[in-house]
């Protein structure tokens, strides 16, 4: 395929990107389905706003599950000096736990506590509320395409790792 038309391809990609930005996952929306679904106790991180190099630490342990601090941060493009106070903070809200390594114990590791699963669980499901109440609306052949689509969309992009 020639560059125009992979451009073309990569700018339907934005495009498709910007809409689900802009017209499915409105942020209010997805708090207001995310503090319904959860049931906030004394240890809940207040309106769960922490900063994106947090959240980002935290995509990161789900991906790749324990990993030590200094591998986040050269992976995430986040000096090391400021990894630690991110990983005192995540530690704070509960959200991770930091230990030796059982090999090296001058290496830390961290990952994701109990409470940052559940937490991540009640957000995917906030956003799926979200979206079922985007798409309810249409008829359900539009659906059985929607979910073909995306089916197709996925299969495709994950080519692309």
């Amino acid at each position: 395929m020639d560059k125009d038309d992979l451009f073309k391809v990569a700018d339907s990609l934005v495009n498709f990107l910007w809409i689900i930005q802009n017209n499915i996952l409105k942020e209010n929306d997805i708090t207001k389905n995310f503090h319904s679904s959860v049931n906030c106790e004394d240890d809940c991180v207040p309106d769960f706003s922490i900063p994106p190099s947090h959240v980002r630490v935290i995509f990161y342990l789900v991906k790749f599950n324990s990993s030590p601090i200094s591998q986040i941060a050269d992976n995430l493009g986040i000096s090391k000096s400021n990894m630690t106070p991110i990983i005192d903070n995540l530690i704070n809200y509960g959200l991770v736990n930091r230990y030796p390594d059982s090999r090296d114990r001058r290496i830390l590791r961290v990952e994701l506590t109990d409470k940052a699963s559940k937490r991540l669980d009640s957000f995917r499901i906030a956003i799926c509320n979200s979206f079922v109440e985007k798409i309810s609306p249409l008829s359900d052949d539009e659906v059985v395409t929607l979910n073909d689509s995306i089916s197709n969309l996925i299969a495709i992009l994950k080519k692309l790792n």
